[in-house]
């Protein structure tokens, strides 16, 4: 069960996550204060849904977050 602020083994509050980049069942998340940190959570799609839920930006869905030489 979540709360809305905090997940479950998850050490940090929805209020401290700025932006995340999930590969997989692989989480690299941007705090708010700048630092990165990465998390690996029992239930991808749950974990998913809770950033969601939050509002915590994800980076794949931003404008020119993969840019491509043009040639």
């Amino acid at each position: 069960m979540t709360s809305a602020d905090h997940y479950p083994n998850f050490d940090y509050t929805a209020e401290q996550l700025s932006k995340f980049l999930a590969a997989c069942d692989f989480f690299t998340i941007m705090l708010k204060n700048g630092e990165i940190i990465h998390f690996t959570p029992k239930d991808v799609p749950a974990f998913t849904k809770w950033l969601e839920k939050n509002k915590i930006a994800n980076i794949r869905s931003e404008d020119g977050w993969v840019i491509t030489k043009k040639t």
